[in-house]
């Protein structure tokens, strides 16, 4: 399996490729391809958390929760819309397949990356800027990422109340391939200062269609390498241990993917190593374009802070809705679940 280098990085404005994540993967790392993702035995148990799902959480870094948004077919349906009307100049079209497999980012010009987010190879992270722009559609923050369950469940990990959600990260598609030869895995760890992330399947995924992947276990190889529990931020010797721990991680885990139908959702562990997944539909008789809908959650009433250097802020990460807390505490190796609804 190959390795996406650090392009996507340098090709955006909006990272600070300072930032001891965005460190290139080292040479000769080479790896696992991914199997199916597991589940909780209440993987269908939409409404709450068991105890069975938090060991599995806490284990595994992610737990997938079947149905949650299932019957939301009008939030849904309009952000499937919102996703190919926002195509520039309609040169990928919902019901013409062949115009996703003819190198679809081709179809980019330069002002287009800001207007309605970057297509780097076959990875479109659709968003944009402003009180108004691609993330902060009612579809997307009324419909999915403040519905009363995703709430629920959100609080439930959390102990408490979560801060109402002003913005998803926007949606996330993955476009079809044809040659295995240019598959592309980025396994990356997110620095957005995020409690608790989600993503929400806007339709059915199958095996190899570009599911999210992530690396099981990693939230707890990780933790340390962080200056806090939940920030974003990586100083002194951490900066040289979280590149390597990584690499080492990539080396001897297998990572798996989510795959699933319209409105299941996975919740993971923000520290856990992940990537978009590889699109090997195109030679299939059915392509397809996986899209999802990440959100990110935090507890209320803490006491929220933009990172100007590197983000969440107003610079960089513009596009999470969560922030580096005050109260937030530095890591320790008992502490991963500092703030959790469990130990």
């Amino acid at each position: 399996m190959v390795i996406q280098d650090s392009s996507i990085y340098a090709s955006s404005p909006d990272y600070n490729v300072g930032h001891p994540t965005t460190q290139a993967i080292a040479k000769g790392v080479q790896l696992l391809r991914p199997g199916i993702a597991k589940e909780s035995s209440t993987s269908m148990h939409a409404r709450r958390l068991e105890p069975s799902d938090i060991e599995f959480f806490k284990s595994y870094g992610y737990l997938i929760k079947r149905g949650v948004l299932a019957t939301e077919t009008d939030a849904i349906s309009q952000a499937n819309e919102l996703f190919w009307d926002s195509v520039p100049k309609q040169a990928l079209r919902r019901d013409d397949p062949q115009s996703w497999l003819d190198d679809p980012a081709s179809h980019w010009e330069e002002a287009d990356h800001a207007r309605v987010g970057s297509l780097v190879g076959t990875n479109w992270k659709m968003r944009s800027r402003g009180i108004r722009g691609i993330g902060t559609e009612s579809c997307l923050v009324a419909g999915l990422a403040n519905h009363p369950k995703m709430l629920k469940l959100a609080s439930a990990f959390l102990a408490a109340p979560v801060r109402p959600v002003h913005r998803a990260r926007g949606i996330y598609g993955v476009f079809p391939m044809r040659d295995e030869a240019h598959d592309r895995l980025f396994p990356h760890g997110d620095y957005m200062a995020s409690q608790l992330s989600a993503m929400v399947l806007l339709g059915d995924v199958g095996p190899n269609c570009g599911g999210f992947t992530l690396w099981p276990g990693s939230h707890h190889r990780m933790h340390l390498c962080w200056d806090r529990v939940s920030g974003s931020v990586i100083t002194g010797e951490r900066a040289e241990t979280y590149p390597a721990m990584r690499d080492q991680l990539l080396k001897d885990t297998e990572p798996v993917e989510f795959t699933g139908r319209a409105g299941d959702v996975i919740f993971w562990h923000p520290r856990v190593i992940h990537s978009a997944g590889v699109n090997r539909s195109g030679d299939s008789a059915e392509p397809m374009v996986r899209l999802i809908a990440p959100i990110d959650y935090q507890r209320a009433g803490e006491t929220y802070l933009d990172d100007l250097e590197f983000g969440p802020g107003p610079k960089y990460q513009w596009w999470v809705d969560t922030r580096n807390v005050q109260e937030d505490v530095a890591s320790a190796p008992d502490n991963i679940w500092f703030g959790w609804s469990f130990k």
